[in-house]
């Protein structure tokens, strides 16, 4: 896996269980996607998942987690229970308050089929279960070791990472003399349908 490791290659690696529990691990290209998604059907859509409410002008990042992942034994069973969630969450609020600082919405998804014993109601929520794989289908299409992150701006620019990563590291894409890098003056607007590394 020492490709894997290898940022400058721009590879995003899957592992899977076969038959017998026999693991696969299998390198693609696409570290990064990027494209323009309608910005409000994406809010509306976060909104449905429970007590989330998106500020207009927010640029949004999601932290994506998907079913299946090797990426650690605690969670080869697809289950996060209370505690394991509450661990995570020890480590990202910190995260999460430092990006809200900076007028950055943050939320943790969880493909549909995973075990989530999250708190939808509670007005502190930020782990959802993306019920109806709107998410997954629309956006994090290839499923990636150790999740994915989007940044959506409110102007629909989108920019994808596979692979593990800190979601304030992801955010850093966003600083002004990073971002036009992936949105270039003379790139059409394309839509994330349409993905280009």
């Amino acid at each position: 896996m020492s490709k894997g490791r290898n940022k400058k290659l721009g590879l995003r690696a899957w592992s899977w269980h076969g038959a017998k529990r026999t693991q696969f691990h299998k390198l693609y290209t696409g570290r990064y996607y990027r494209g323009y998604f309608e910005y409000g059907l994406i809010k509306r859509e976060l909104e449905k998942l429970g007590s989330i409410q998106v500020p207009d002008s927010s640029s949004i990042i999601i932290e994506y987690y998907y079913k299946d992942d090797l990426c650690s034994s605690e969670h080869k069973d697809n289950k996060w229970a209370a505690d394991e969630i509450r661990r995570r969450k020890s480590f990202l609020k910190p995260i999460k308050d430092s990006l809200n600082n900076k007028d950055i919405y943050f939320v943790a998804l969880f493909e549909n089929g995973l075990k989530l014993r999250n708190r939808p109601k509670s007005k502190d929520e930020y782990f959802f279960l993306d019920k109806n794989n709107f998410f997954r289908n629309n956006l994090f299409t290839t499923p990636t070791t150790c999740g994915s992150h989007a940044a959506i701006k409110p102007n629909g620019q989108t920019l994808i990472e596979n692979g593990e990563q800190r979601a304030d590291r992801f955010s850093s894409n966003l600083k002004d003399d990073i971002w036009p890098l992936f949105f270039q003056a003379n790139t059409s607007k394309q839509d994330l349908s349409k993905k280009e590394n």
